[in-house]
Parts: structure tokens; sequence; C-alpha cells
């Protein structure tokens, strides 16, 4: 009997590894077939099969690092920006390599494959252990997400209201920081317009002193930069002016040097009509000549400065016109890093607004709930071709990038009354 025993435990292990690995498969694959959502990760690898050789070509300057947009978007160098909305990771790898055959004309499409480096975290909120965001896998569960933040939240009162005042205080920490980063787009709107002034928005009111601290650093920073520039373009614009006024010169030296030219050539002409009767020497229409061809070698010289002068004045005009260039995209970059930065800023604010709100609700019915029984119902929101749709689900039910997870608490009471309560899993989600 023990042999056959131990045959069925092993037996036993291997489906539920078989049940485990189908599992996971079937929630890749359907992770793959939703496509890439915002906030993902992503690695993009580039080769070409070289016939000649018989390698592989590596194309570094065209694979890294890459991250879907909040549009969806994912930017790849030469190609710009790819839908990935209904892509997957090996869609959006083909889809790459045929757009590159087409724009570099190749014969062939080089390899292009992606591979997903991390998911969209996943934002625990509620009546939880411990608040806060994790790492998204395939596979995982509503039960699974509800374990990693700790499980039903059933700490006393006092660890509550501790909650609550570090909530408060990372609001507030928001709020500040939503206010200098409103304040550094403005300065960056305005350099990336060359206005002369910052043009703030309403809502920082420079009346309040902290604001008005705020405003004044942008200011400063602003007429730094403004002052900086100016004095560059100034110094350019100053070059290319000396520049011209040498050509001018340059151009009138070359007229009196033309007129000196006629004169000597009148006078060489002259010369040889004496010597041609007999009035005149040789070594004097030699000396007419030496005259002639040194004016000669004058206008040569003069020409070479002139070229030389024009090329110079090229050079500080491109100057200029790179100096402005690099201001715009300076400019433009830092803004763009700025409104990413304030878009998340934003996120986290919301987040935090729901912890904080839901750990008040916490507090006020925590003594009940830890004397009443609990059941939990769940029902899933899922964004489905842009649109959010509810379905209901189980603690078993797969989780996909960008789900919201709706647990509603059910608290039976000893006299027969109950009440209800709403918890939140989320999903990142721009």
């Amino acid at each position: 009997m023990r042999p056959k025993q131990k045959f069925l435990n092993g037996s036993a292990r291997l489906l539920l590894v078989g049940l485990l690995v189908a599992v996971s498969s079937t929630s890749a694959l359907a992770i793959e077939a939703a496509g890439l959502v915002p906030l993902t990760k992503l690695r993009l690898t580039v080769v070409q099969f070289v016939p000649a050789t018989g390698d592989y070509k590596s194309w570094d300057a065209l694979g890294g690092d890459l991250e879907v947009g909040p549009d969806g978007t994912v930017a790849v160098p030469t190609l710009g920006s790819i839908d990935v909305t209904d892509l997957g990771a090996a869609a959006l790898g083909t889809e790459i390599g045929r757009r590159l055959k087409a724009k570099l004309g190749l014969l062939d499409a080089p390899d292009a494959s992606v591979r997903i480096l991390e998911y969209p975290p996943v934002y625990v909120v509620g009546g939880v252990a411990k608040p806060g965001q994790y790492p998204f896998r395939p596979g995982m569960t509503v039960a699974q997400a509800l374990a990693l933040a700790g499980g039903e939240h059933r700490t006393e009162a006092g660890d509550t209201l501790s909650d609550t005042i570090k909530l408060e205080a990372d609001l507030n920490g928001y709020a500040r920081d939503f206010l200098r980063t409103s304040a550094r787009l403005a300065r960056l709107k305005s350099e990336f317009a060359r206005e002369k002034t910052i043009s703030f928005p309403p809502a920082l009111d420079p009346s309040d002193p902290s604001i008005a601290e705020i405003l004044e650093q942008e200011r400063r920073i602003f007429e730094a930069h403004i002052n900086g520039f100016e004095r560059q373009q100034t110094g350019l614009v100053h070059l290319a002016e000396l520049y011209n006024a040498e050509i001018d010169a340059l151009g009138q030296k070359e007229k009196a040097i033309d007129e000196q030219i006629a004169r000597a050539q009148k006078q060489v002409d002259a010369v040889q009509s004496l010597v041609n009767a007999g009035s005149a020497t040789i070594s004097r229409l030699s000396d007419s000549e030496r005259i002639l061809a040194d004016l000669r070698s004058d206008k040569l010289d003069n020409l070479i400065a002139t070229m030389t002068a024009r090329e110079n004045l090229n050079r500080s005009e491109r100057d200029l016109a790179r100096l402005q260039d690099e201001q715009q995209s300076d400019a433009s970059i830092q803004l763009q890093t700025e409104q990413a930065g304030l878009e998340r800023l934003q996120l986290s604010q919301v987040t935090t607004m729901r912890m904080l709100r839901q750990s008040v609700e916490i507090n006020e019915t925590l003594k009940l709930a830890n004397t009443v029984q609990i059941s939990l119902s769940y029902s899933l929101v899922r964004q489905e071709q842009g649109n959010p749709t509810e379905l209901p689900a189980t603690d078993a039910s797969l989780l996909m990038p960008g789900d919201l997870v709706r647990v509603t608490t059910q608290m039976d009471q000893p006299a027969g009354s109950a009440m209800a309560e709403n918890r939140m899993i989320t999903l990142a989600q721009p």
C-alpha cells in the first residue's frame, strides 16, 4: 500500500504544478491579447542577419528601455510614436520590424523583440493592513492582491489614527510640491515662448507668503536664464555686425584697388607705346608692370580676406541659430519632464485622498468591525475599448493591468443589523 500511496502523492503534485502553469500561461496570453497598458516598462532589442558574414548585427542605437506613455503610445527612435493599445509585446516587436523595413528600404525586416520589464504597480487601498503599491505579475488574483496588502484591516483605532495623521502629512507635502511644480511649469512655458516675464496661473496667489517665496525663486531663475541667453545672443549679433562692417570695408578697398589697377594699366600701356617708339627704356616699362602686378596681388589678398570674413559671418549666424534652437530644445525637454511629474503628483494626490478618506471611515467603524462577523464580495471594473465595465468576481479571479477590484465588506452585527464598507484595490492607470 505504501508504494501506491507514494505514487498518488506524486501524481497529485504533478497535477497541481500543471494547473499552476496553465493558470499562469492563460493569464499571460490574456495580457498579451489585451495590449500594453500605460506605464508598462519595456526593453527593445533589434538585430539583423548579415548574409555576407553569417552573423547577427545588433542595432544598439534603436534598442533600449521604453515606457508606454499615458496616451497608450511608445516612442521608438527613428519611428516616432506607435499606438500599442491593441498590441502585445510580440505584436509590437513585429510592427517595429515591419516599420523599420518600410522606412529604411530594407529587403528583409530586422528582428525586433520586445520584452516586458515591469508592469504598472498595484495600488491597494481601503481596509487593509498595509495600504500602498505593489508590483503586478501575470497570474495575480484578487486574493493575492489582498494578501500583499496584509489582508483585512483588524488593527486598533490608535494605529488607524496614526495612519490618518501620516496621510494628512503626505497630502500637505503633495500640495506644496504641486505649487512648486506649477510655478516651475509657468516659468518653463515663459522661457519656451521667450517672454519677458512669467505668467503664473491664478491659483498661485502671491498674497500667500509661502507662495510668494516660491514665485520669487522662479523669477530669479527665469531672469538668470533669460539674461544669460540674451548676453550670448547679443554677443553673436555684435560679432555678425563686425563681420559685416569688415566685409563693407574690404569692398571699398577692392574698389580703390580696382581704380589703382586701371590707372596702372594705362601707365603700362603708355610706357609700352613709348618703348615701341624708342622714347622710353625697357627698365621703365618693367617698373610699371611690377607696380601693376603688386596691385593685382593686393586685390587677390583682399578677395581672400573678404571670403574669410564672409565665412566668419556665416559661422556666427549658425552659432546664433544653434543657440536659439538649444534654448528652445532645453526648455521643451524640461517642460515635458515637469508636466509628467505634475501628472504623477496629481495621481498620488488622488490616491492619498482616497486612502485618507477611507482611513477616517475605518477609524470610525473599527471598534464595531472587530466585534462582528465579516463576509466579503468582489467585483471587477475593467477598461474595455476605453470604457469601464463592471464584472462579477471571486477571490480567485485573475487580475489584468489596469483593473480595479471593488471589495464590499458585509458586517453582521449581533443585533441583526448590518453595515457595508467599500474598499478598493486599484492598479495604476493614467
